[in-house]
C-alpha cells in the first residue's frame, strides 16, 4: 500500500490532518465536507499553538492587556468538531 496523500488543493495544516484521521481508517474520508472538517480541526490547533505560545492575555494596540482573539477562534472551532459530533471518527481495523 502506498503513501496515503491529501487532495493537492488543501493547504498543509489541513492536508496534515486529513492524512492522519485517513491513515489506518477503514472507510476512507473523501468529501468537501471532510475537508472542512479537517481545517476546523487545523484551525482549533493554530488557535491552540498561538495561545500557549502568546498566553491568554496579549496587549492591545493601547497597551492595555485584552483575552488573545486566539481564544475565540479556539471556541468557534471546537463548537463545528462538535457539530460534526461522531461523522468523521476514526474505525481502525481490528488485529493490526
Amino acid at each position: 500500500m502506498g503513501k496515503l496523500t491529501a487532495p493537492a488543493h488543501l493547504p498543509g495544516d489541513v492536508a496534515a490532518v486529513w492524512v492522519e484521521i485517513n491513515t489506518g481508517n477503514t472507510n476512507r474520508f473523501d468529501s468537501p465536507s471532510f475537508e472542512a472538517y479537517c481545517g476546523q480541526v487545523a484551525r482549533l490547533r493554530e488557535a491552540q499553538r498561538r495561545v500557549s505560545i502568546e498566553g491568554l492575555v496579549i496587549a492591545d494596540p493601547k497597551g492595555n492587556p485584552v483575552p488573545h482573539p486566539a481564544i475565540q477562534i479556539e471556541k468557534q472551532a471546537q463548537a463545528e468538531i462538535r457539530a460534526w459530533g461522531t461523522k468523521f471518527m476514526p474505525r481502525r481495523r481490528v488485529g493490526l
